[in-house]
């Protein structure tokens, strides 16, 4: 039933996405149903070396998660029998006529016993799930063997299903980011669209010296067959005009045409003092929009300077993002040491307790040998009490300095942890500041080319004038 549900909680993880939680759910759950002293998850790179990535472990043995193993016996001896899938059982690693090389990757974690079964992704051998028994030599059971290897299988399966959870997000965003493109494009054409129709908009109302920007793209074609059909009236009006000259003159030869023209031309002035008083109102109305245009020019100036401030101010975020991470890289190698340092102190510690341990059995020897002289060694055996009382007290100190420093190194490797993970926050700060400056860039330089605009409008109106 146990075990049922940890393949269930292993498949939820994977479909999850998250790779190291599938690994660290498959040590945690794997130790404690066979409760086993170590459980690692061991990757190999291209030259079949790697480094344990996971790893639950009983606290009074060594960790060796991150550990980086190289062993030059693999290769040539247990690649081909992993990929077939072959798991090693071995119950007393002195008794199994081990290759030396195999051995001393054994010894420094306390290996007694232990299993092995092959990580396989695509019949390729990714890596290696390894149980230890650090306590003593350990006989496996059938069941075990049979779990350990079906572990091994649903973990090849798991890391399947984050591979496809990956291609899948990948995919999502690939899809989005052609989403955006695409609705960047819309509003483009939208833009264009607008500003064609605002360019055109004298034509409606009689003024065929207009003409549309041609870019490119399909708004351009569409501004340049405009600019051809307002050519094609500017010609046909033109041709008219000529027409009713030829028609003035045809007419002016005739007295009462003269009269009737003299008429007209009253009319005419009449109307031509009524156009003139309406080009006075025009002439305000376009100084106002020069006037307009220079304010405007002078607040982009402003926007664009304040633009300018704004990125030196990123610079220096910048820099101090980056001191601040240079000093946390350093407490980290300070942290680190100290951790190094309480490694020392655990060798130490050890070495007095074995000394304690030689002292209280010399304490013993001297209370047999009191025993033997009588009445005669009565005085030495007091000496040999307070030794053996010495020797129990050291023991006892020991024992506490060791639980000390136990935690001194579980609480360092948080802290470096923490450490770890704060550079890496700093860093994507300092992307993010460095993202938000280049905004910044292209703001000043949007600033700059609509002043420019604006300042050419303001010329434009002043020459209207």
């Amino acid at each position: 039933m146990q075990q049922s549900q940890f393949y269930t909680n292993l498949a939820h993880t994977s479909s999850q996405g998250d790779q190291q939680a599938v690994y660290d759910l498959v040590v945690q759950g794997t130790r404690a149903l066979l409760s086993a002293d170590r459980v690692i998850i061991y990757l190999f790179d291209e030259k079949w070396q790697g480094t344990i990535v996971a790893e639950s472990v009983v606290q009074e043995y060594l960790v060796s998660l991150g550990t980086g193993i190289a062993d030059p016996c693999f290769a040539e001896a247990y690649v081909e029998k992993y990929q077939q899938g072959r798991v090693q059982v071995l119950s007393n690693i002195y008794q199994a006529d081990l290759d030396p090389c195999y051995l001393g990757q054994l010894e420094p974690f306390k290996v007694k016993a232990n299993m092995v079964a092959p990580i396989l992704l695509q019949e390729r051998l990714l890596g290696l799930v390894c149980v230890h028994q650090c306590s003593g030599p350990r006989v496996w059971q059938e069941s075990e063997i049979n779990f350990l290897r079906q572990t091994a299988i649903q973990l090849g399966i798991a890391l399947e299903h984050v591979a496809l959870f990956e291609q899948k997000e990948q995919a999502r965003l690939q899809a989005e980011r052609l989403s955006q493109e695409q609705l960047q494009k819309t509003r483009s054409l939208q833009e264009q669209l607008v500003e064609l129709l605002s360019s055109v908009e004298g034509a409606a109302r009689g003024d065929l010296t207009v003409r549309a920007d041609v870019t490119a793209g399909e708004i351009g074609t569409v501004a340049d067959f405009f600019n051809s059909i307002v050519e094609s009236l500017r010609q046909i009006v033109t041709q008219v005009k000529e027409s009713a000259l030829e028609v003035n003159l045809a007419l002016g030869k005739n007295e009462q045409a003269m009269r009737q023209l003299a008429e007209d031309t009253q009319k005419q002035a009449e109307e031509t003092t009524l156009a003139l008083q309406t080009v006075e109102k025009m002439k305000f109305s376009i100084q106002q929009v020069a006037e307009s245009a220079s304010q405007a020019a002078e607040v982009t100036q402003t926007a664009s300077e304040t633009a300018q401030e704004g990125g030196i101010a990123m610079d220096l975020t910048v820099q101090n993002i980056l001191k601040l991470c240079e000093t946390i890289g350093e407490t980290a190698k300070k942290v680190k040491r100290l951790g190094e340092s309480s490694q020392e102190i655990s060798k130490v510690v050890s070495l007095i307790n074995q000394i304690a341990t030689q002292t209280n059995l010399l304490a013993i020897n001297a209370g047999i040998e009191v025993a033997r002289a009588g009445e005669d060694g009565q005085g030495f055996a007091v000496v040999a009490e307070e030794v053996g009382a010495l020797a129990a007290r050291s023991a006892a100190a020991t024992q506490e300095i060791e639980q000390i420093v136990q935690t001194i190194q579980w609480e360092t490797s948080e802290v470096v942890e923490a450490m770890e993970q704060g550079t890496t926050q700093v860093v994507e700060g300092t992307y993010l500041v460095k993202n938000t400056r280049q905004s910044l860039e292209q703001i000043v330089d949007v600033s700059q080319q609509i002043d420019q605009l604006l300042q050419s409008i303001s010329k434009a109106t002043v020459s209207q004038v």
